[in-house]
């Protein structure tokens, strides 16, 4: 499809935009300008009120400045087409609160909005998707491995699963587009074993060489790798705080269509695929505060819960 449809699709399927509603698109000078164009091109044709506001890339301590954060504070619907994610600071947490229906394009691209995922039948996913947040949400302990070395139990007993299904409707919901995923907080301190990334991650794109992560305790006490490990732990030393080291999400994505392509709002959704997340996640139930928040997807997961086989090499056992 062209960009204008994609543009369409997520003003009008995603994001059900109402005549007169306030629609914020939030931007940066690293993103391609005419992704927030089209987006506000489709938000005045379904009869809005919108605004581009765009800043730097960078955030402050995890936050947008605060003019960034005053308008969102004040719109109806946000599209965050951002390098960074806002969709884990407080200032996106506090317009939730009030009603305010959040999408998040992380990193996207002209490609993303026109090919692949955003191609997907989001209404014909929902089945898929409800069922996955179930299963989540009666699971206490949960055991993953997959073919390229990852090996985790971890524990989300009491905590609720949270889902990006396409759709963005309802008052205080947030997703992520093109992702199709159900994600869960991990108890913080209960995480162990190795996870191994070897698809893509946040910032750092296509993993060519696997980056491997020793949790214990909940927290990445060892990365290793080569070029990929050294700017994950690049990122996370920046930070200059220990909780940037938590696994803050376990998610596994349930889009059918596109494929990895070193772009995190799409290929943490893609089916096939799971990630981890380090850093915040309070924004879903989680207690980890942090100024970052990095996903890490790996392929080919095999998931049980509570010891039932769930997963298989990245397929649904239903």
């Amino acid at each position: 499809m062209k960009i204008s449809e994609g543009a369409r699709k997520v003003i009008q399927v995603c994001a059900g935009v109402k005549p007169d509603e306030k629609v914020l698109i939030v931007t940066d000078t690293e993103r391609p300008f005419v992704i927030a164009k089209e987006l506000a091109k489709a938000a005045e044709f379904s009869g809005a009120v919108c605004s581009i506001i765009i800043s730097s890339s960078e955030l402050v301590n995890g936050e947008p400045n605060d003019m960034v954060t005053k308008a969102i504070s004040s719109a109806d619907v946000v599209l965050a087409v951002t390098t960074r994610t806002l969709g884990h600071t407080m200032a996106v947490a506090e317009a939730l609160k009030n009603g305010t229906r959040v999408i998040a394009m992380t990193e996207c691209t002209e490609q993303i909005l026109s090919v692949g995922s955003i191609e997907a039948d989001f209404f014909a996913l929902k089945d898929r998707v409800n069922y996955v947040e179930k299963r989540f949400n009666q699971a206490k302990e949960v055991h993953v491995t997959a073919p390229g070395g990852t090996d985790l139990w971890l524990d989300i007993s009491g905590r609720k699963a949270a889902i990006c299904s396409g759709f963005c409707n309802q008052p205080g919901t947030m997703i992520g587009i093109p992702g199709v995923e159900v994600y869960i907080a991990p108890i913080e301190e209960h995480t162990e074993g190795v996870l191994v990334a070897d698809a893509s991650g946040s910032i750092i794109g296509l993993i060519e060489h696997p980056v491997t992560i020793e949790i214990e305790k909940g927290k990445a006490i060892s990365i290793t790798g080569e070029d990929e490990a050294e700017r994950l732990k690049s990122l996370l030393a920046s930070t200059n705080t220990d909780s940037s080291y938590i696994i803050a999400e376990f998610a596994i994505g349930l889009n059918p269509e596109g494929n990895v392509i070193g772009n995190i709002a799409n290929d943490e959704g893609i089916y096939g695929t799971g990630h981890f997340a380090l850093g915040n996640n309070t924004g879903f139930g989680g207690k980890n505060k942090a100024p970052l928040h990095i996903d890490m997807v790996y392929r080919k997961p095999t998931i049980y819960l509570d010891g039932d086989l769930f997963m298989k090499d990245g397929l649904l056992i239903v």
